[in-house]
């Protein structure tokens, strides 16, 4: 007997549902153009309004919904995880590498002194920043499971370009960086790790439970023309 596949969330739902995850990414870009003090009322209010449609949205979708919409959470959180530790890897390791003066960590101690004001100590920003980077990657990941339709790897490293673009528009000037030839190196090669683990792992989660006697099944609902790229 066949089985129905999951019911998937509308790509307008998966839109507004996609708001909560980026929205810390958001509010680093809030920060940078609009309110250079702070970075904790934006992303308090970002946070706010993006939990606050999310809980609208959820509560209207279907019992069948709200289980796809788990299980793509639950990947993106997973190869966010990965995607955002080779992110890190490969920028620290190309500057041990070939010597380069750009520090791969200098937004930590930034991200801290916005979150939690400059008199805190050193062990207080570090921890703050760190967090909230690690926030930003678990939530560019989840943002990228809940909006494409099926995970594959080109669409994934586009989705890290896309974030590179962003970073290599903003940051220099933001961080007042003069060696940004080894910025853009460093930032170009760390989003492509980023994409491709996080495509890699997210098309890996996707798979569905094997059948007996027969090969996994996905779970979401067939790939119409240009999915899953």
């Amino acid at each position: 007997m066949r089985t129905e596949p999951a019911a998937t969330p509308s790509l307008r739902e998966r839109m507004l549902l996609a708001l909560l995850p980026l929205s810390t990414g958001g509010a680093v870009l809030v920060t940078i153009v609009a309110v250079p003090d702070s970075l904790l009322w934006p992303a308090l209010i970002l946070v706010a309004g993006g939990a606050a449609t999310a809980f609208a949205v959820t509560r209207r979708l279907p019992p069948a919904a709200r289980r796809e919409l788990g299980r793509r959470v639950r990947a993106g959180l997973i190869a966010g995880v990965a995607a955002t530790v080779a992110y890190d890897l490969v920028r620290y390791g190309l500057v041990v590498l070939f010597s380069w003066s750009v520090d791969p960590f200098k937004t930590f101690p930034l991200f801290g002194q916005l979150l939690v004001g400059p008199d805190a100590g050193g062990p207080a920003l570090w921890t703050a920043g760190t967090v909230y980077h690690v926030l930003n990657g678990l939530g560019f990941a989840v943002g990228y499971t809940l909006v494409i339709p099926r995970p594959g790897l080109l669409s994934a490293i586009v989705w890290g370009m896309v974030l590179e673009a962003f970073t290599i528009l903003l940051y220099p000037d933001w961080l007042g960086l003069t060696a940004v030839g080894e910025f853009f190196s460093m930032s170009m090669l760390g989003h492509l790790a980023y994409g491709a683990v996080l495509g890699a792992v997210a098309i890996r989660l996707s798979r569905g439970p094997a059948r007996p006697g027969g090969p996994a099944q996905p779970e979401s609902e067939p790939a119409s023309p240009g999915e899953g790229l």
